[in-house]
């Protein structure tokens, strides 16, 4: 094969040229930090970065999924607590109201009360949150319940509210109204409570005070359920922090350099790029007088 001086030319114009890219990106990479930053650096790294990032993205709902449920929960929790001193509130009145020293006078003061309390709790029922009454069930638009404590039968307060924490893990972010504040007859029994007051019947007032020990039980029994779930969550946040460091050191490995390799990578494509330089110009200046 016979070598001529324009193929060596050419051989080492594209070797310069190797050389050059080289350097760029040596130099793109200790500046930037990135050994990644489009596909063709690295096709299966540039794949796996982006599957990565998929699942940032994932963990990043997640996350604020459980802050939705988190909040949600904790005024569930503080109108749960309300309702609990609310409710024993009326059970010292209907004691006090069945005691020999009670009269008509002083149960008709005592029922003013307990209307008041009354209001107080269908108020706690058409609480609102992010503009939504947060115990309406499958009606968020309208208050889940009327002035005297009574509901729509065509849009009952009833469904619940479900959101993805985690991958397949679903959880419940409240109780609806009908579970809080119709089940646990809590809105009956203070009615029956007034209506016995307001009748001044003893016998009565004593069986409503008794329903009432009976909602009590009841909404201590939805305050445990829901610590438990608030316990949830926070092993749900636990884990997507810890899977969501394990995916960004993942993702750093991937895609990014060590500042020291960079730098050491640069001065040797540097020094390569110096080289070819050299040898170029010995070969540029070769006549036929040098082979003479």
């Amino acid at each position: 094969m016979r070598i001529t001086n324009n193929f060596l030319q050419r051989e080492t114009l594209a070797e310069i040229q190797r050389n050059l890219r080289e350097v760029n990106t040596a130099y793109a990479q200790a500046a930037s930090g990135l050994r990644v930053t489009k596909p063709s650096d690295d096709p299966t790294a540039a794949g796996s970065i982006l599957q990565t990032d998929g699942k940032l993205r994932a963990l990043a709902q997640y996350r604020r999924n459980v802050g939705a449920a988190r909040s949600r929960l904790e005024i569930e929790e503080g109108i749960l607590d309300q309702l609990t001193d609310l409710i024993s509130r009326a059970r010292e009145i209907a004691v006090g109201q069945t005691s020999a020293t009670a009269n008509a006078e002083t149960r008709a003061i005592a029922r003013e009360e307990v209307d008041r309390l009354l209001e107080t709790v269908v108020q706690l029922g058409n609480t609102r949150f992010e503009g939504t009454y947060i115990f309406g069930g499958d009606y968020l638009d309208t208050p889940p319940f009327a002035a005297d404590g009574s509901t729509d039968p065509t849009r009952p307060p009833s469904g619940s509210r479900r959101v993805e924490i985690s991958a397949g893990q679903i959880a419940r972010t409240n109780h609806d109204g009908q579970e809080i504040f119709v089940d646990t007859g809590v809105i009956q029994a203070l009615r029956d409570l007034s209506a016995a007051l307001a009748a001044d019947d003893p016998a009565a007032i004593g069986d409503a005070g008794s329903d009432l020990t009976v909602s009590l039980d009841r909404v201590q029994s939805l305050l445990g359920d829901v610590g438990a779930r608030m316990v949830q969550l926070d092993v749900a946040e636990s884990n997507i922090e810890a899977l969501e460091t394990n995916l960004r050191t993942f993702r750093s490995d991937l895609s990014e350099v060590e500042f020291e390799e960079a730098v050491t990578k640069l001065v040797n494509r540097q020094t390569a790029l110096q080289a070819a330089f050299a040898a170029t110009s010995r070969i540029l200046q070769t006549t036929l007088t040098d082979y003479l």
